[in-house]
């Protein structure tokens, strides 16, 4: 390999998963600095709109606090095994987000320390701390914009108001949204925002925007579909259909499009936004039908039962479309299953080593080093 130009090198280097990256790098010294090449990262990213994703599961049961790793373009080996991921000593978290190599982790108890982290380089950093309120509702987001070349984590406090025993925002209230650059020391205030986000198992990032769902209001106009662009700071109403009115849903980035999965009688729909911010590009592209994969046939222990994954999700949740053409689907934090709309069959993943109880992020595995990104103003 030293008699190869390094730019080859890298190149070859790109094309591989980031679980043979770990495994070259260990190799030699020689081998170690090539891996650890700041144009490395940047080659990966490049590529991975050809290649699947992997997935980060988060784990709530039997051990909380752990993360474990998968590759999807693996899937189909004969060997297909969950692999257990070192964690740093952390109070026990939540993940915000996943973004472009790196996660986001939230304390889940006082939700005021976040830490952004490699869950393959393995290394971290704390973020400063925001200014804290008496709320009710604390919603993140964690994103990246390809054109700034920055992330940003947001953080919206809520004092939320009920109307009897239903869970409605009764008008806008008090809230602050702050926002921090991955690299500044200092948060920033952007003031108070007039729409209550829905907090998601993971905000949705398509077009360098974070999209949330809002809360139904009492007696006032439907859910709306916010976005947050990471470039500029300003909230936005993006248009959907008359379809979403006023019906339940889940954001996902499918392909790269904003996406809604609604759950109906015969399963899931899913709306799909061709093209971005054009409300008539919206159609209903996929129906998937119901299925019980054999990872739910167990009887659940109270143990299960009491977990935050169980309480908060929904029976099935659409993670991501599949470079085959497949959509990869998550069953009660239980099972992984992939659909094929074509045929409409239902292909039950049954990986060695899957915890009990999860919670799935997908996730661009990368090299990048954290600490290689610089203070910002904005």
């Amino acid at each position: 390999m030293e008699y190869l130009p390094q730019e080859i090198v890298l190149d070859i280097l790109s094309r591989l998963p980031v679980t043979s990256l770990l495994h070259f790098k260990l190799v030699c010294k020689a081998w170690l600095n090539t891996a650890q090449n700041p144009l490395l990262p940047s080659l990966q990213f490049s590529r991975m709109a050809k290649n699947d994703p992997c997935l980060i599961l988060h784990c709530d049961y039997p051990i909380r606090n752990q993360l474990y790793s998968f590759e999807l373009s693996s899937r189909d080996e004969d060997n297909q095994t969950v692999h257990q991921i070192r964690v740093p000593a952390l109070p026990e978290f939540d993940v915000v987000g996943s973004c472009k190599g790196l996660l986001c982790l939230c304390d889940s108890s006082t939700k005021n320390r976040l830490y952004v982290y490699n869950p393959f380089t393995r290394n971290y950093v704390e973020l400063p701390k925001s200014t804290e309120f008496q709320t009710q509702d604390v919603v993140f987001g964690f994103g990246f914009h390809p054109t700034t070349n920055k992330y940003k984590v947001v953080k919206i406090d809520y004092c939320r108001k009920t109307h009897g025993n239903h869970r409605y925002y009764r008008g806008y209230g008090k809230s602050e949204v702050q926002i921090l650059t991955l690299g500044s020391q200092e948060w920033r205030s952007l003031g108070q925002v007039n729409y209550h986000m829905l907090e998601a198992p993971s905000q949705v990032l398509v077009n360098g925007r974070l999209h949330w769902c809002t809360w139904p209001r009492y007696r006032g106009p439907s859910r709306l579909l916010i976005s947050f662009d990471i470039a500029d700071e300003q909230f936005r109403v993006v248009e959907k259909p008359d379809e979403l009115h006023r019906i339940h849903y889940d954001l996902v980035n499918l392909g790269g499009c904003l996406s809604a999965a609604v759950p109906c009688s015969s399963g899931k729909e899913i709306w799909v936004m061709k093209e971005y911010d054009v409300k008539e590009s919206w159609i209903k592209e996929y129906n998937i039908g119901i299925h019980v994969p054999r990872g739910l046939e167990q009887d659940l222990s109270q143990s299960f039962r009491d977990s935050k994954f169980f309480r908060n999700r929904s029976f099935v949740r659409v993670l991501c479309l599949l470079k085959n053409g497949e959509i990869l689907l998550e069953y009660k934090c239980r099972a992984l299953v992939s659909y094929n709309p074509r045929n409409e069959m239902f292909k039950d993943l049954l990986l060695h080593g899957t915890p009990n109880l999860f919670e799935a992020s997908v996730h661009e595995g990368s090299l990048s080093w954290i600490d290689s990104f610089s203070d910002n103003d904005k």
